[in-house]
């Protein structure tokens, strides 16, 4: 019997070890940005109770910032960010960060009165001199809407917003004929803005929903750390946490459509 108390000792000094291996000499500096049902100031959201959920298993100390998005990746690449969520991951970014998916966000083309019924994709509308975009330059909207962004971008035809609320605004107002945009944006944006819904939002990327997650910046993690991170994040996977967390902000059907399921091996 003299062994319980020691077996429960052994597995408290080991949990209060791996905490303690996944912590920085200073607070965790986690940055949040504002999209929507993902984060929105004075509100919360699911990035805020990701971030809160692992700062309870972990037992590590965080430290919070909202700022723009561009910011934060460069931050990050520095290491005066040490930690981000629903991040996309990229060919560019794997150099300075590591990743661990939790959401998919499925991005639709939010479209303005003065595209004509005939443009259905992203090719017919770069064929429209006329037609512009508007957007967060900073944002990534996945591999198939990237390259057509950086195209019209290119030809004085994307228009820049300081962020996702900015967006809509703008659209609003008629400063560009289309956004593309996620279920975290759409669902909160209409809704908060008092903006009417565009009667036509289409899918133009042929393809699927676009991963997001945790991003670790390589200057504050090491690699043991960072898988200690992104075993956090799969756990919360399987034991229903993030069904729970995305339920609670997009309803039960929406929420379980939009979390990420890592590929069959």
């Amino acid at each position: 019997m003299r062994l319980l108390p020691l077996l429960a000792c052994l597995l408290s000094t080991s949990a209060i070890a791996y905490a303690q291996s996944l912590c920085l000499d200073r607070p965790i500096h986690f940055a949040h940005y504002e999209f929507g049902l993902i984060y929105a100031e004075g509100k919360g959201g699911i990035d805020d109770d990701v971030q809160k959920e692992l700062a309870r298993r972990s037992g590590c100390a965080f430290k919070t910032t909202l700022q723009p998005r561009a910011r934060t990746w460069f931050e990050l690449e520095s290491g005066s960010v040490d930690m981000a969520g629903s991040g996309v991951q990229t060919p560019a970014r794997d150099a300075f960060a590591w990743f661990e998916h939790y959401v998919i966000e499925v991005n639709q083309v939010v479209i303005g009165p003065k595209v004509p019924a005939q443009v259905r994709n992203m090719d017919q509308f770069i064929a429209t001199p006329a037609l512009t975009i508007g957007g967060v330059r900073s944002f990534s909207y996945g591999s198939y809407y990237d390259r057509y962004v950086k195209l019209l971008d290119a030809q004085n035809r994307f228009y820049n917003a300081a962020d996702s609320r900015m967006v809509y605004q703008m659209f609003d107002r008629g400063r560009f004929d289309i956004f593309i945009t996620s279920q975290f944006l759409s669902q909160f944006y209409f809704r908060e803005l008092k903006i009417p819904i565009a009667k036509r939002i289409e899918n133009w990327d042929p393809g699927s929903g676009t991963p997001s997650g945790l991003v670790l910046s390589k200057k504050s993690f090491t690699p043991e750390q960072a898988r200690g991170w992104q075993e956090m994040i799969r756990k919360m996977r399987e034991d229903g946490t993030l069904r729970a967390i995305l339920a609670k902000h997009l309803g039960k059907e929406l929420g379980a459509q939009s979390i990420y399921v890592p590929p069959a091996k």
